[in-house]
C-alpha cells in the first residue's frame, strides 16, 4: 500500500514536470517562430559586415529588452531590432528597452535602429518609427550611413 502511493506520488510529479516542459517548449517554438534565429542569424551577418566593412564599429550579440544587437564605434552607440517584416510593436519594444540598454551596457543609445529582414518596411511603420526617433533599414550598409553620420554630430 505504501509503495503504490509513493508511485502514484512520483507519476504526478512526473506528469506536472512534463506538463511544464511542454509549456516550456511550446513557448521557445513561438520565440523561433517570431523570429528569433532570424534575429540570430541575421545578427551574425551584421557581426560579419561590419568586421569585413566597416571595422571601426563592434557588433554585440545582445538579445535583451533593446534590441537583438548594439554595435558601438567613434563615440556612438546603436540598438538595433532585428525583424524579418518589422511591426509597430517592433519599433515601440525598441523604443521602451533604451533604458535596459542604459543600465545593461552603462551608455544610452545614440541610434535606434529596426533591421527589415526581408526589405519589406509597411507604410504604417516607417511613419510610427520616425514620429518616435527610430530609424527602419533595409541594408547593412544604411545603418553603417547612419553610424557614420552620427559620429559627425
Amino acid at each position: 500500500m505504501v509503495g503504490d502511493v509513493k508511485i502514484v506520488e512520483l507519476a504526478e510529479k512526473v506528469l506536472e514536470n512534463s506538463e511544464k516542459i511542454s509549456k516550456l517548449s511550446e513557448r521557445v517554438d513561438r520565440l523561433l517562430g517570431d523570429g528569433g534565429d532570424v534575429g540570430l542569424k541575421v545578427g551574425l551577418m551584421l557581426k560579419d559586415w561590419f568586421r569585413r566593412h566597416a571595422p571601426e564599429y563592434e557588433v554585440f550579440m545582445w538579445g535583451g529588452a533593446g534590441g537583438d544587437v548594439l554595435i558601438e564605434g567613434r563615440r556612438v552607440l546603436a540598438a538595433v531590432d532585428i525583424a524579418v517584416v518589422p511591426k509597430v510593436e517592433d519599433v515601440r519594444q525598441l523604443k521602451d528597452g533604451v533604458g535596459a540598454v542604459e543600465e545593461g551596457w552603462g551608455k544610452r543609445p545614440d541610434l535606434l535602429i529596426v533591421y527589415s529582414q526581408s526589405g519589406v518596411v509597411r507604410e504604417d511603420v516607417a511613419r510610427y518609427a520616425g514620429e518616435l526617433g527610430v530609424f527602419v533599414v533595409r541594408r547593412p550598409a544604411d545603418v553603417k550611413r547612419l553610424m557614420d553620420e552620427a559620429s559627425k554630430e
